[in-house]
């Protein structure tokens, strides 16, 4: 038999996996009871993200503070000579992030990278984040891609679109 304590973290953690539902605590509470309850089962698990660990067409989602806030951005890592796809291209909350990586996860085998930076803490009650890292031959060379903030790759996006018609095009206008 658990401690009431444990019980009710463990009620905690499967309301915050199950997206915090309304209406649902008795269920919880009951679930959280089981003897065989296993709390990182329920939790989804990340890996650390490290330049070049990732292989084209992994997600990462990138948490940096905003003022007093975490918030979050996520990109497609691409092919060598392609530019990373940041979807939608703003910031958002942690849990806004997690729900669009997930829904651009075609395959739920397929990790998703978290990058933690400016001294942002992993919260638990996101998942389990596991810095062991998958062995890949990775395309990603580019570690400046790590430094972008969603403006910065934008901008960087537009400038190569603008080099390729013309040596001039990407300089020539001095607002930019």
């Amino acid at each position: 038999m658990i401690d009431e304590e444990t019980r009710r973290l463990r009620a905690y953690q499967i309301w915050e996996s199950e997206g915090r539902p309304e209406g649902r605590d008795l269920a919880h509470w009951y679930k959280a009871g089981e003897a065989d309850f296993d709390a990182s089962r329920d939790r989804p698990h990340f890996i650390q993200y490290s330049p070049g660990a990732a292989p084209p067409g992994s997600l990462v989602i990138k948490f940096y503070h905003s003022g007093d806030q975490i918030r979050g951005y996520v990109r497609k890592i691409a092919e060598p000579d392609e530019d990373d796809t940041i979807f939608p291209g703003e910031e958002m909350e942690p849990d806004a992030a997690f729900k669009l990586a997930n829904s651009h996860n075609g395959d739920a085998h397929t990790p998703i990278f978290i990058e933690l930076v400016e001294d942002v803490q992993w919260d638990p009650t996101w998942g389990e984040l596991r810095s062991d890292h998958v062995a890949t031959d990775t395309g990603e060379t580019d570690d400046s891609h790590s430094q972008d903030d969603p403006a910065v790759a934008r901008g960087r996006r537009t400038l190569a679109r603008e080099a390729k018609k013309g040596p001039g095009r990407a300089v020539a206008d001095p607002d930019r």
